[in-house]
């Protein structure tokens, strides 16, 4: 084993610097250097981290990092050191409760009525008792008959995430190719795309005729292996290696996006995806992502100091 470069940023500086120190002592790992920096108004701490003589497993003492994280209600990202020294050049959200603070389906279903039979069948997807495509189906389904007019006035009602906005105008600024790969739909993605200026948008296409939602797709339902194909695709497209791309997300269905990224960031995730993810936003604020791909002044330091050994 090599080192690692451990990043947390939050508000509690104290807790910051003790609760992440204590636990890489307490497992005999190595702190080769440190840079701490303000960003946003937010405490930053950049550590090098030796790992070769850890009495423990790697993955167990990721796993007591993130918890770490998530008790001091911190972010907090674990990256092998290559992977942190390789520029981050695009960026992929999620939309649903990572982007904007509404779950569009249910909205949606709401308009329409269905409310408490949609959510019927989200049950019994996350009880495993009908699998996710079925599942989605089942419920846009439901969505037969509802007038565009509904839908638009939902778009109107779209808020963002705290931090969203300035996030991604400091990844425009840094060169960062973005994009939206959501298992949401299209009509919300697209307008949420076009206020943001994201490049791609990748999502469920709902069929609309004579002014009604029909209650179908058009081509195939996003999945999360989809998505993931749908990210490997646009890099391909960009010119960038999937180890060059950062993927946000907060559900089961973003967790093969996660895994295969360079970065993957669970945004106040979902206990299941906690463990995939190579980082974790436990605040509201998106804008901590800026501490993990590259913050201002902060990373190049690192990079700097790495390349002095």
């Amino acid at each position: 084993m090599g080192n690692i470069i451990v990043t947390s940023i939050g508000r509690d500086r104290p807790g910051i610097v003790a609760g992440i120190s204590n636990i890489l002592y307490q497992h005999n790992a190595n702190i080769l250097k440190t840079r701490a920096s303000i960003l946003g108004g937010l405490f930053v701490m950049v550590m090098v981290v030796d790992v070769s003589k850890i009495n423990l497993k790697l993955e167990e003492l990721v796993s007591k990092l993130k918890e770490k994280g998530i008790e001091l209600g911190s972010g907090i990202s674990v990256e092998d050191e290559k992977v942190y020294r390789r520029k981050k050049k695009l960026i992929a959200f999620d939309l649903d409760g990572t982007l904007i603070k509404m779950e569009t389906l249910d909205e949606l279903a709401k308009a329409a009525g269905v409310y408490d039979e949609v959510k019927k069948i989200t049950r019994m997807a996350m009880e495993g008792k009908i699998g996710f495509r079925e599942a989605l189906k089942k419920r846009v389904k439901l969505l037969k008959n509802l007038p565009v007019e509904e839908v638009e006035k939902l778009k109107e009602r779209i808020e963002f995430n705290v931090g969203v906005q300035d996030l991604v105008k400091e990844l425009k600024k840094a060169g960062f190719v973005t994009a939206i790969i959501t298992g949401g739909f299209d009509v919300f993605a697209n307008y949420v795309a076009e206020k943001l200026g994201i490049d791609y948008v990748y999502a469920n296409r709902l069929i609309v005729r004579k002014g009604v939602l029909t209650g179908e797709f058009e081509g195939k339902i996003v999945s999360a292996r989809s998505k993931l194909k749908a990210l490997a695709e646009i890099a391909k497209k960009e010119g960038i290696s999937l180890s060059e791309c950062v993927a946000v997300g907060d559900g089961a269905n973003d967790i093969f996006i996660l895994k295969s990224s360079g970065l993957g960031i669970g945004y106040k995730p979902k206990k299941v995806v906690e463990n995939h993810a190579k980082a974790l936003v436990n605040s509201e604020d998106l804008r901590t992502i800026m501490a993990f791909i590259g913050g201002g002044q902060i990373r190049k330091d690192v990079i700097r100091k790495l390349k002095r050994r």
